[in-house]
């Protein structure tokens, strides 16, 4: 009974976001607006996203 106690203390203290994890992305982000930092995520999982379908085109051209 003793270690549920104690695993869900845990639980909650890592849910439970305190002030300094509480910041967006905006605020580490000196001089970037929201707009931008959405372009840039949005290119580069394109880009991540075109790496990823010819490796995997290769490996499984590669196993067929």
């Amino acid at each position: 009974m003793n270690q549920i106690f104690n695993f869900s203390i845990a639980l909650i203290l890592t849910l439970i976001p305190g002030t300094v994890f509480a910041r967006c992305a905006i605020c580490y982000t000196q001089g970037l607006s929201g707009a931008s930092i959405a372009v840039i995520v949005i290119v580069l999982s394109a880009i991540f996203l075109f790496i990823a379908n010819k490796f995997l085109q290769k490996f499984l051209e590669k196993y067929n």
